[in-house]
């Protein structure tokens, strides 16, 4: 499911500049007869699935923030599951980020969807706020792949299928089992309904020779500050959900998206694995122009970039974020933030 691609590996390489983000994978030891449990959102992923013996676990960050685990290694039903929390909690974009590999993969010789997109309630839930959906390889071995993305609070958990021996009808059955296999953690506020991605009605324009402006502490205090704040309770059951449109096609690489009915800015989502690019509307106290605000997302942590002086396309902000330091940076769930006196200096 995860995508490597030489745009999210610039990104990556960017991003550990800094000391918080760290880039390796490791190895998660558990017993291969034991369910092993995910602290942090208490996930159960089991020993087998589906009669499927656990290969391993592993991480790719150094906190669990970043959990996959495979099943069926070199058999004929391979299963893979990942638990990540994305930097934009949204199911619906990144099901159709990874919606996107499956058809755009050569292994899957352009897949073709076998069912259409469904919303559906994951286990312990009354909400629809979960999508899923089966595919046919164009060519290859596989005769069926299929792909569920479930929340569970600001995380998410991806469910990866693909078999050798399996119909699209048969596989559709065995992902619903391998769904409800897991360990469900109890307590968990139910999300809103997952609406599957659409293309925006109405495409974006962008002004000509968007320019970055001059790197500036206001840029680096307001954009990190805006990065820590976290909605009430009460805010967030004020917020009116939103609905997201895929703005231009989707490629393997990234994703542009905006929330329906909303032109002023947008978000880019990295390859598959929860990293964002977002472009908005800046804030600002001694400018008539405020730009744009420019920042990355990671699962631990946001990135802020001096600003753009108008609205940027996609390309030109992440070859940006590719070739300037960061101004500022705050920690995913903290309060502090962190002034980066390099990205400070003149260009």
């Amino acid at each position: 499911m995860r995508i490597g691609s030489l745009v999210v590996a610039g990104l990556m390489a960017a991003a550990v500049v800094l000391p918080a983000q760290a880039q390796t994978k490791r190895q998660i030891e558990a017993p291969a007869d034991a369910s092993w449990k995910h602290a942090q959102t208490g996930i159960t992923l089991p020993s087998s699935v589906l009669g499927i013996a656990r290969d391993s676990i592993g991480d790719n960050s150094s906190s669990e923030i970043d959990v996959f685990a495979s099943y069926g290694e070199r058999q004929a039903t391979i299963v893979t599951l990942y638990v990540f929390r994305p930097a934009l909690a949204s199911v619906p974009i990144w099901f159709d980020r990874s919606e996107t590999q499956i058809l755009m993969r050569d292994v899957y010789g352009n897949a073709t969807p076998a069912t259409p997109t469904a919303a559906f309630a994951p286990p312990g839930s009354k909400a629809t706020s979960a999508l899923r959906r089966i595919y046919l390889p164009g060519k290859g071995e596989y005769k069926s792949t299929g792909l569920a993305i479930m929340p569970v609070g600001e995380w998410l958990v991806a469910v990866r299928i693909s078999s050798q021996e399996f119909d699209a009808t048969t596989l559709d059955a065995k992902l619903d089992e391998l769904i409800r296999t897991l360990g469900w953690p109890g307590g968990v506020t139910d999300a809103g309904a997952a609406v599957p991605i659409a293309a925006c009605a109405t495409p974006l324009t962008y002004p000509k020779r968007a320019k970055l402006k001059p790197p500036s502490m206001m840029d680096a205090l307001l954009g990190a500050t805006l990065a820590t704040i976290k909605p009430t309770d009460e805010e967030k059951a004020k917020a009116v959900p939103v609905t997201w449109c895929r703005e231009g096609a989707a490629k393997q690489e990234y994703g542009v998206y905006r929330a329906v009915g909303n032109d002023t800015g947008y978000t880019i989502a990295m390859g598959d694995a929860g990293r964002v690019i977002n472009v908005f509307p800046g804030l600002t106290l001694d400018s008539n122009n405020p730009g744009y605000q420019l920042s990355l997302g990671l699962l631990d942590q946001t990135l802020v970039y001096p600003s753009f002086d108008k609205l940027p396309t996609p390309d030109v902000a992440i070859d940006a974020v590719m070739k300037n330091r960061p101004v500022s940076s705050a920690a995913r769930g903290g309060k502090n933030i962190t002034i980066e006196a390099g990205g400070l200096k003149d260009k």
